[in-house]
């Protein structure tokens, strides 16, 4: 039996399994999509919040993983969303969490910063309404970089800057889109955006943010359109690494790539089965990347998953 199958079975009998907790919901996250999953460099963990554990069902619990055991923290925050935008500032050394989609739709203009202990609202009602966007800090600038998502009404192609407010730049953006891919490349010194959605259509066009521009790498369509992967950058191998996600057919996708400059290697095809909207994220400490949960399909029904993956620079473990 297929893994997914194995997840709906477990997860529709609630027993214990990939995609049900592991464990009581004091003591692990379980199943969900579409979360924000970040490594805190400065306190050396990972912070989860949020995410859908269900069409329509958005969370707004806080965890904390110290790469051996998870900690839900009790604290009150950012109301219930998910697809979220979220970075680690490292001049404030904390984590700013930006919009995100709630209950009915909604989508959100707040921003957050998270502390190791607490959540600090930061802004309640900003100029930048987004959801399925992406956003990274630049140490060069001491600034975070956002860009793109669906603001509620269409989808976004902007260009937006965080240096304590929002404020959007005028410079020329890729087109607009949602639920696409974005990492800082350090060897680099560039931001890397793959892929994505709009209204009629998908990407599979790679762009370049290098301080003052963005840079078109190639043609449009030069390689497979893809949409709700996921991105890190990758400091043992020094390249941008990406996983998962869906094509043009809905169909699920298990490779791990790596974009060297212009180009897409395939470094694995083995490792987590294939989902899209996982949490993903590098640390850079003891040079592991990370990957929690996501989603697949089963006819018409959206299984969350809630297993978790350790990636080497070569291959991936399976470690819950």
């Amino acid at each position: 039996m297929k893994r997914w199958a194995i997840c709906l079975v477990l997860l529709l009998s609630a027993q214990q399994g990939l995609c049900a907790d592991s464990a009581s919901p004091r003591d692990h996250p379980g199943a969900r999509w579409g979360h924000a999953f970040i490594y805190d460099a400065f306190r050396g963990e990972f912070l989860l919040f949020g995410g859908a554990s269900g069409r329509g069902s958005y969370l707004g619990d806080t965890w904390v993983w110290d790469g051996t055991a998870w900690k839900e923290m009790e604290v009150s925050g950012p109301s219930a969303r998910g697809f979220s935008a979220v970075t680690f500032h490292e001049n404030r050394k904390t984590i700013i969490l930006h919009g995100g989609r709630g209950d009915e739709g909604a989508v959100h203009s707040d921003t957050w910063e998270w502390n190791g202990t607490g959540w600090v609202q930061l802004e309640e009602n900003g100029p930048y309404s987004a959801d399925h966007h992406q956003m990274v800090y630049l140490p060069a600038e001491n600034r975070i970089l956002a860009f793109g998502g669906w603001n509620g009404e269409g989808v976004s192609g902007d260009t937006w800057f965080w240096s304590g407010d929002w404020k959007r730049s005028e410079v020329a953006s890729p087109p607009k889109r949602a639920s696409f891919g974005m990492a800082y490349d350090r060897s680099e010194d560039k931001i890397k955006l793959f892929g994505g959605l709009w209204i009629n259509g998908q990407y599979a066009d790679l762009w370049e943010w290098s301080g003052s521009a963005w840079r078109a790498v190639g043609g449009a369509y030069d390689r497979s359109s893809l949409d709700h992967h996921t991105m890190f950058y990758d400091e043992k191998l020094q390249k941008v690494i990406l996983f998962g996600g869906k094509n043009y057919r809905y169909v699920m996708q298990g490779n791990t790539l790596a974009i060297d400059g212009g180009e897409f290697q395939v470094l694995s095809s083995e490792g987590p089965p294939a989902r899209h909207s996982a949490g993903m994220a590098y640390d850079g400490k003891r040079q592991l990347g990370f990957l929690y949960g996501g989603k697949v399909y089963e006819g018409d029904q959206q299984i969350p998953l809630a297993d978790l993956w350790q990636w080497d620079g070569a291959s991936w473990k399976q470690i819950e």
